[in-house]
């Protein structure tokens, strides 16, 4: 029986398991492309409504929250129910840099909300910005940190 040789695999911070987009966005963009992932918790919601939530990250704020004009590097949005947020929902983010490694990023910052209603049908949540009484969430990261955890308890005033 010969003994076959085998070149080790090459593993990639930025591909997330069962994810085949962080997969193909990893092998066709490089450092371009990371994947975050986020756990989203809330707690006293209303039990029959369907919620919308979004996740945003952002490289750089200036303030707590990123400004009007910021753009999001990665975002996703999704229904949600009352009991869902109480547990924590898990969602990946495929973030998407212009020629930057994650090793260049200052003060990234991830941002969540939710509101009454169904996801719209923008696919990924993009150019979404909270409603006046949206409750939200916003923590900072490390540039190397694959995770964070948010808490949705603070309201969008308006």
């Amino acid at each position: 029986m010969a003994i076959r040789n085998s070149t080790p695999m090459r593993t990639t911070r930025s591909v997330a398991p069962g994810s085949w987009i962080a997969l193909l966005a990893a092998t066709t963009l490089g450092s371009a492309a990371a994947t975050l992932h986020a756990e989203v918790r809330a707690a006293g919601l209303a039990e029959d409504r369907a919620y919308r939530l979004v996740v945003q990250s952002y490289d750089a704020s200036d303030g707590p929250v990123p400004g009007p004009g910021a753009r999001p590097v990665g975002s996703v949005q999704r229904a949600v129910t009352a009991d869902e947020l109480k547990e924590g929902v898990h969602v990946e983010l495929l973030e998407l840099r212009e020629g930057a490694s994650v090793s260049h990023i200052d003060r990234p910052v991830v941002v969540a909300w939710i509101e009454a209603g169904q996801p719209d049908l923008e696919f990924d949540g993009r150019m979404a910005r909270p409603a006046p009484g949206s409750v939200y969430g916003v923590v900072r990261r490390g540039a190397k940190q694959g995770g964070v955890q948010i808490s949705l308890n603070r309201k969008v005033g308006g």
